[in-house]
């Protein structure tokens, strides 16, 4: 037994010798690298490491959970969580907790991120890249992770894990307003592609000078993966079942209709290789592949234990960290790693084929006006450029996307053959795997 794997079991005694009826104990090392650049140049290069064990208890429906940062009062900790739990109010939306005993598929670890000692090198090579494509500014991060959990549970599951990985981000500039971004994220070292990601950002930057305002209307829209991250992120969100019962997703009571146009195919995907391929769920139910939504048709939401009871309905392994609820504490099924599925166009051919466009690179500021109808708005940034019959004839600025995200899904009229998967802080997450896209007709209104 790892030295992880026993404090898990140790603090599941705790819990379960201090009144817990169900228990939860995942136990986390974490190491992480990180570079910062800006200018061109090296700002900071950071490195920690970071242990603590997130547990959950339950005393009959009384639900409770915690952080615990301090590994050497841990037993002491998980003591008054139970006691605690027992002076809680009911949690009415509590279903258990998965039950049974699992075998899981390990991940291949990537031994040359773990011995990595000086990840400074691809950096340089991604500004170089840059800097010959045009870019006279360049910054971004690079990070290098190595995780180890484990996890106990009182009804049954236990398991452990060990991942790796390395995510860089570019964002070039040509010019105050000319900008580009691209990144490389991926759970082998080897596949690291810093230059092709620097000179990626130079091109976008350098064909994103001398911008004008842009025009207002409807408008045919090409989007990046980065860009098509950034909606994923709040999809994502919406296709768990909990948003469902509280009135935030537009998903709702949408089993079985056509919710996107029939090129859409979304599916949540832990299982590939990916910087968030991960063995289990939060309650220790091995993942799977789910397929969400299936030729434009939405299939399941995601749940976990708690929720698929009350859909009556089964766990689809996609139990997530725990957060306060409507229902007090309780783990917030998530996707773990979406997928938009590629389909039969290169993207030159989806330029080729529009008439009167926009491709966008990357946004941010994606909010909603109103989750239950997905009335949102957001602010393209980056690159973004101008197509006219089928071709790039210059960049604009000062524009917004202001539509609706069921209309955008179900607009989707090309699919990219090539797909890319893309992470960036909390705009593209979590990490998805997804294509280049074409929208038609979506609303552009200036921002100021």
């Amino acid at each position: 037994m790892s030295a992880l794997k026993e404090t898990a079991a140790k603090l599941l005694e705790v819990a379960r010798d201090s009144g817990a009826d169900d228990a939860i104990v995942e136990v986390m090392d974490s190491t992480t690298s990180q570079i910062r650049y800006s200018s061109g140049r090296i700002d900071a290069s950071n490195w920690w490491n970071e242990k603590h064990a997130v547990v959950f208890v339950a005393v009959g429906n009384r639900t409770l959970s915690s952080d615990i940062k301090d590994m050497d009062h841990a037993k002491e900790l998980t003591g008054e969580l139970v006691l605690m739990a027992k002076a809680s109010p009911p949690n009415k939306g509590y279903g258990g907790i998965a039950e049974g005993r699992f075998k899981y598929s390990r991940s291949r670890l990537d031994r040359s991120i773990v011995a990595l000692r000086d990840p400074s090198r691809p950096v340089h090579e991604a500004i170089n890249a840059a800097q010959s494509h045009g870019a006279i500014d360049v910054g971004g991060t690079l990070f290098v992770r190595h995780e180890k959990v484990a996890l106990a549970s009182t009804g049954g599951p236990s398991a452990e894990d060990e991942n790796a990985s390395v995510d860089l981000s570019v964002r070039a500039f040509s010019q105050k307003e000319a900008s580009g971004h691209a990144v490389s994220c991926t759970p082998r070292l080897a596949a690291l592609k810093a230059k092709e990601t620097g000179a990626r950002a130079g091109e976008l930057a350098n064909m994103a000078k001398d911008p004008i305002p842009g025009d207002e209307g409807k408008f045919d829209l090409v989007l990046e993966p980065l860009f098509l991250g950034g909606i994923t992120h709040s999809l994502a969100h919406m296709m768990s079942a909990l948003r469902v019962e509280i009135g935030l997703s537009v998903f709702a009571k949408k089993i079985g209709k056509q919710v996107a146009s029939k090129e859409v195919t979304f599916v949540d995907d832990p299982m590939i290789s990916s910087t968030s391929r991960r063995a289990f769920d939060h309650e220790g139910m091995p993942t799977r592949r789910n397929t969400i939504i299936k030729d434009g048709v939405l299939k399941t939401y995601v749940h976990n234990t708690s929720t698929a009871k009350r859909f009556k309905t089964k766990s689809t392994a996609n139990a997530g960290p725990l957060v306060p609820t409507l229902f007090a504490m309780a783990t917030q099924p998530m996707p773990f790693h979406p997928v938009i599925e590629p389909g039969d166009w290169h993207t030159d051919e989806i330029v080729e084929e529009t008439k009167r466009g926009l491709y966008l690179n990357n946004t941010w500021y994606t909010r909603y006006q109103n989750y239950a109808t997905g009335d949102f708005s957001t602010i393209p940034r980056d690159a973004i450029l101008m197509i006219e019959n089928g071709e790039i004839v210059g960049p604009a600025k000062n524009i917004r996307v202001s539509d609706n995200v069921l209309n955008m899904l179900k607009s989707v009229d090309a699919v990219s053959k090539q797909s890319q998967e893309v992470y960036w802080w909390d705009e593209a997450a979590p990490p998805s795997t997804l294509p280049v896209i074409r929208v038609k007709g979506m609303t552009i209104t200036r921002s100021s």
